[in-house]
């Protein structure tokens, strides 16, 4: 993992070779009282955040615009199967 001294969180690395595609689905309205858990560095333009909420986790994608933020999530998991997607997306094995 890269490590930049400015920035107190991670940041995702660049997509491995072989890596896996998350499907992405524009942000329901329901979710928007998810508990954030764990996120990425806001300094660069994608940041993305672990959310739980109803005792499922998903995976929060934050694409900054011009225009404004562009939300997307993934599907909701189960906790433990939410931590292993999001400690591959730090690592670039899937994005």
């Amino acid at each position: 993992m890269e490590i930049i001294t400015d920035c107190t969180s991670p940041h995702v690395e660049e997509a491995q070779e072989g890596h896996m595609q998350l499907v992405w689905h524009e942000r329901p309205m329901r979710d928007q009282r998810a508990r954030v858990m764990a996120w990425t560095c806001p300094c660069r333009m994608t940041s993305c955040e672990l959310c739980r909420l109803g005792g499922q986790s998903h995976i929060r994608r934050i694409l900054n615009t011009d225009d404004g933020e562009v939300i997307h999530e993934t599907y909701q998991w189960s906790y433990r199967k939410t931590d292993e997607v999001w400690k591959a997306l730090l690592e670039g094995d899937v994005v």
